[in-house]
């Protein structure tokens, strides 16, 4: 049964929400736009109304979703005026939120097979390139500020940072949940700026 009327960017945020689900189920090549609908309860021409193909509404879900991450390590950024320890928040942060929404990962990690469509790998390189920017950024203050030594390259660091990231969602997905915890995550973490600390 169809669902009330909501305001455009309700319904928007509403679909995309059922799209994390319908994707996170089926990938990005089995699903169709019927499924999101009927995942939403609307008709399939109430989805077209707000995007024009499944394709938008992927590229909107990754786009959603690296936005998110950005803005939730911002926020450590901003209430953690020590460097490595910020550092630190933002990577526990992010393995703590991906391990509460495994649709989000599964949908993130498989957009990696995708790559093969341009948009896709366009917009999976630009997330990549935001994160590893935000990255720079963090361990540039702490160099300026001498909590790390001014040697270290920051680009490298950051690469290492980013696969980090991809380890943690890779382990998640393979249920190595006892092995790679929190505790894990942190122990990781800590090596890496460890290795840098002035």
């Amino acid at each position: 049964m169809p669902q009330k009327r909501l305001p455009a960017e309700k319904r928007k945020e509403q679909i995309l929400k059922c799209a994390v689900k319908v994707f996170a189920r089926n990938n990005y090549q089995s699903a169709r736009v019927a499924d999101i609908a009927s995942e939403a309860g609307i008709s399939e021409a109430a989805v077209y109304k707000h995007f024009p193909s499944k394709n938008a509404i992927y590229l909107k879900v990754l786009k959603h979703m690296s936005s998110r991450i950005l803005t939730f390590w911002q926020e450590e950024i901003n209430k953690e005026p020590n460097t490595y320890r910020a550092l630190r928040n933002m990577g526990l942060t992010y393995f703590r939120r991906m391990s509460k929404h495994p649709d989000e990962l599964r949908v993130q990690f498989q957009a990696i097979a995708e790559v093969e469509n341009p948009e896709i790998l366009k917009r999976l390189h630009q997330d990549h390139q935001n994160y590893m920017d935000l990255i720079n950024k963090v361990i540039q203050r702490g160099i300026q500020e001498g909590s790390f030594r001014k040697d270290v390259n920051s680009a490298v660091l950051g690469w290492l940072f980013d696969g980090v990231g991809i380890l943690m969602n890779m382990m998640n997905l393979l249920s190595f949940k006892e092995e790679f915890n929190e505790k894990t995550v942190a122990k990781i973490i800590d090596h890496l700026l460890e290795s840098i600390k002035a």
